[in-house]
């Protein structure tokens, strides 16, 4: 990525003498630099060299063959597009069209408001043309393009007539060994929203875009590492799983994909959680230790019980980055499906009334044994307020059974489920096998994703809510059950029922109590403690922790994002900064590109509007309030500024 020269602010010549200018050069075809900028005037000089007429009525439009084109720029498009549409979006319904065009001025991409892209199609401003100065004379992208820095370009200031009532803004886009890609624009012909700040704008996305581009490449170089690794791991005899630091699974190996029976990319890219039902329990053992625990893994096989050995992965600042486990086979759960419920009450975090209501009201169901539905989005942490009510209740010394209904196999959860007598199938264990709900009894089982249950399952899980027994799969045996069951699901569950996929009946007994679990953008007083919780659990020590500093503009950021992952992705940020800032203070740059990207943006868009609605109320009282000639000095339509006057309550 080469250094961009810092903008300077745009001192815009004013109209007449700009015009003055440009009179001259077209009478006279001299440039008057004591009349324009050093830069435009220098620009206006190359145009003269290379013959482009200042008059000209027409463009020659000579385009190549645009799906070559396209192959050929396919990196530089994909990286660009979604940082384009970001742009674009923040400055939706005011004019505006934006350009991508390659280091020799090929236009790429051009998107915009309908107005102002069918003016830019008729000036022959399409993908596949030229907007370099030898073409089109002095514009931003040209301009840009010759001076590798950020430029804006006011209406005369332009070489061409054509485009005298255009304003641009454009700033350019280098790979990471400095080698320039090409240029992003902005532009529209209303010099009254064209503020220093578009330009800001422009350069922040071209900075994004960089992002983009420098993180693609690391992820082909990553992948090429990542075959060589990957043959070596494969040809070692000990079963390996690896995941990084955010918990999704990189790799296992051959060895491993055979005790587990699944090929080896059926884990690859899940999150270990979803696929070790007891995960949670034993996730703080893991943390920064080599030990040996055993996990659950649920396969197309059924559960696998493994004995794991985990070590965690550091980088060459001894950082972790990952975690590599060897696992052993065993052949029988030696859990007995007692399997610990590791959260209380005391270890949620937060300080929203939302969040104390819904704790309250789960302490004082928690001494009943009423069936529970858990509501929330993903990420929420349905399960944590589930192992806290079974820890709160008499239950809590009896097994906690988590079951991840999605994750099982449809043809495999019946028996799963409610086990199996011996030769009910081919393979089947001699004995049989007592299921979920067998090694629950006594004390709770956990319904995740009940949502995503089969109907079929699902009229036997009403039988046993009605009857509170079960019959193993292939037998007649009864066998009685004292199970506290709580489900979980992320979805809308009496809408799963209007469409037939959830049975009304099983709604309505499991529903006997509802926890609606907030989303973390409801409750934002929640964030800081969070945050503050999140750092000192991740931080290598307690003393970092307590110099951590998080920037102003960190916290603006964080406080103004939705969260769709909710906590789990709030604390996957935290992990992801406290590895990538280099002193004590997180800066925006230390974020995920997914927030950093837009960051600048964002911060900037009130800015933006204020401007528009000084804009507005401007050009109302140029018109006397006449609402049909202010929209049509705006360029909008009058449906679109009566839009405009009640969002920004201009009276």
């Amino acid at each position: 990525m080469a250094p961009v020269k810092k903008t300077r602010a745009v001192k815009n010549v004013t109209g007449a003498v700009a015009e003055k200018a440009w009179n001259k050069l077209a009478s006279e075809r001299y440039v008057e630099t004591s009349l324009l900028r050093q830069e435009i005037a220098l620009s206006w000089k190359r145009c003269l060299q290379s013959n482009v007429d200042p008059v000209m009525s027409k463009i020659s439009l000579v385009t190549p063959d645009l799906k070559v084109l396209a192959e050929q720029q396919r990196d530089f498009l994909r990286a660009a597009r979604p940082h384009m549409k970001k742009l674009y979006e923040s400055v939706k319904g005011m004019g505006f069209i934006v350009l991508l065009a390659d280091a020799e001025g090929i236009i790429l991409d051009l998107f915009g408001d309908r107005k102002m892209f069918n003016l830019a199609e008729s000036l022959s401003l399409v993908p596949g043309a030229s907007c370099s100065e030898k073409v089109i004379g002095t514009t931003s992208p040209g301009v840009c393009l010759v001076g590798r820095t950020p430029i804006q370009i006011f209406s005369r200031e332009h070489y061409c007539q054509l485009y005298h009532d255009w304003c641009c803004s454009a700033a350019p886009v280098f790979d990471r060994q400095g080698n320039l890609l090409g240029t992003l624009d902005l532009s529209n012909n209303n010099e009254k929203l064209h503020h220093p700040l578009i330009l800001g704008l422009v350069e922040t996305t071209a900075r994004a875009i960089e992002m983009e581009l420098d993180f693609r490449r690391v992820h082909a170089d990553f992948n090429k590492s990542f075959h060589y690794f990957k043959a070596i791991v494969d040809s070692v005899p000990e079963a390996l799983l690896f995941f990084d630091s955010q918990g999704t699974i990189t790799h296992i190996n051959n060895t491993a994909s055979k005790i587990l029976g699944v090929s080896s990319q059926g884990y690859v890219g899940r999150q270990i959680e979803a696929v070790v039902s007891n995960y949670e329990s034993v996730k703080q053992r893991l943390k920064n230790k080599c030990c040996w625990t055993e996990l659950q893994f649920d396969t197309p096989k059924g559960p696998v019980y493994v004995n794991a050995h985990f070590k965690p992965i550091k980088n060459e600042n001894s950082e972790d980055v990952g975690v590599v486990g060897t696992l052993k086979e065993v052949k029988e759960a030696t859990g007995g499906g007692s399997i610990a419920a590791s959260y209380t009450f005391d270890d949620l975090i937060y300080c929203s009334r939302e969040m104390e209501e819904l704790v309250r009201n789960a302490k004082n169901i928690s001494f009943k044994d009423t069936t529970t539905l858990i509501q929330g989005e993903s990420g929420t942490g349905k399960e944590i307020i589930a192992q806290a009510i079974h820890n709160y209740s008499p239950r809590l010394k009896r097994p906690f059974i988590a079951v991840n209904c999605a994750a099982l196999p449809k043809d495999l959860i019946q028996s799963e489920l409610f086990g199996y007598e011996e030769g009910t199938f081919t393979g089947a264990k001699k004995g049989g096998k007592a299921g979920k709900f067998e090694l629950a009894n006594g004390g709770t089982i956990f319904l995740d994703e009940i949502g995503d249950m089969p109907l079929t399952v699902q009229t036997n899980l009403l039988r046993v809510l009605q009857e509170k027994y079960i019959v193993r799969v292939g037998g007649s045996r009864i066998i009685p059950l004292d199970v506290r069951i709580i489900a979980a699901t992320n979805k809308n569950l009496l809408k799963e029922v209007e469409n037939g996929s959830f049975r009304n009946d099983l709604y309505y007994r499991l529903s006997v109590f509802v926890l609606n679990i907030p989303p973390l953008r409801e409750r934002k007083e929640d964030l800081e403690v969070l945050l503050q919780y999140f750092i000192r659990k991740h931080a290598s020590a307690q003393s970092i922790a307590e110099s951590i500093i998080v920037s102003p503009q960190v916290r603006r950021i964080i406080s103004a994002f939705d969260w769709p992952g909710n906590v789990r992705e709030l604390e996957n940020t935290v992990i992801y900064f406290l590895n990538s800032m280099k002193g004590s203070t997180v800066t925006v740059n230390d974020l995920p590109p997914g927030l950093k990207a837009g960051a600048d943006v964002a911060v900037n868009l009130k800015t933006l509007e204020e401007l528009e609605k000084q804009n507005i109320i401007e050009t109302l009282k140029q018109c006397n309030k006449n609402i049909t000639l202010a929209a049509g000095s705006l360029g909008i339509t009058r449906a679109t500024l009566y839009r405009k006057i009640k969002k920004y309550n201009i009276v």
